[in-house]
């Protein structure tokens, strides 16, 4: 078996479309998606309709992450942070009634048999639970590629599709091939026109906001370093130092500013 592991798409169908480019010349037999294709960028409706439509074409194993579960709540009356409002807001608004029903239907983590009392867990965090018979763990969420062994179970991050934060800027993906006789892990970083995704973005609501959340997503596609953590960080300890209790845009603007001169 020959899978494809896409993860932490976030909105950004370009980089998708160039990573799809790449597997159509492959011999795969079928994709692994760990969650969080929707927010930030601005194309999460269309991010949507390539994976469904990829799903009728490749046996696809398609979970939910923290971001799908973001809509889900804001659609049930849930009040989110400063920072958070707008991207959520902007993407629900940009989603069909299609696509709401479609996160909806989403399971949080799956389990795929390999035979011979073998399985893959998927979840869109890591986990270190305990899960019978388990050869692999694939997850995503840290958008930072990277594989390791731990008590004999293999865990596999295959970065991020929409937006790398662990400094290789591309857009990232694993392959997993098992076969009775070996395992291989390959993973890719595919170069993209990053220009045209932050013109993308540039004309989004989600650039333009408040909180300005749409600069601080161009300079982590830029770098892959994670500027949006970067500002959270910052603005929390302006928070404790003044002993602000309530959510204050000044204090945002000014860790905004510290972050990105």
């Amino acid at each position: 078996m020959k899978f494809i592991i896409f993860s932490d798409i976030h909105g950004n169908a370009l980089a998708l479309k160039e990573c799809i480019k790449k597997i159509e010349q492959m011999n795969i037999d079928a994709i692994i998606w760990c969650g969080d294709y929707i927010t930030d960028f601005p194309e999460s409706h269309e991010v949507i309709q390539i994976i469904k439509e990829y799903s009728t074409k490749i046996k696809s194993y398609i979970i939910s992450g923290n971001r799908e579960q973001n809509i889900i709540d804001y659609a049930n009356g849930k009040q989110f942070n400063i920072r958070q409002r707008k991207n959520i807001e902007c993407t629900y608004k940009s989603l069909t009634e299609e696509d709401i029903k479609w996160i909806e239907s989403l399971p949080e983590t799956l389990e795929i048999d390999l035979g011979n009392n073998k399985k893959i867990f998927v979840s869109h965090k890591c986990t270190y639970d305990n899960i019978d018979n388990c050869q692999y763990k694939i997850f995503g969420h840290s958008h930072k590629q990277c594989n390791f062994v731990r008590d004999g179970v293999k865990y596999i991050n295959p970065g991020s599709v929409g937006i790398s934060t662990d400094e290789n800027i591309g857009a990232q993906f694993d392959i997993l091939e098992i076969t009775d006789t070996y395992e291989k892990i390959e993973q890719y970083v595919v170069k993209y026109n990053i220009e045209e995704a932050i013109e993308n973005l540039k004309h989004s609501a989600i650039y333009n906001d408040e909180v300005k959340w749409g600069n601080l997503l161009e300079k982590e596609l830029r770098t892959g370093i994670d500027y949006p953590q970067k500002c959270i960080a910052e603005y929390d300890r302006i928070k404790d130092e003044h002993h602000l209790t309530e959510e204050s845009l000044e204090a945002w603007n000014v860790a905004l500013k510290n972050v990105l001169e």
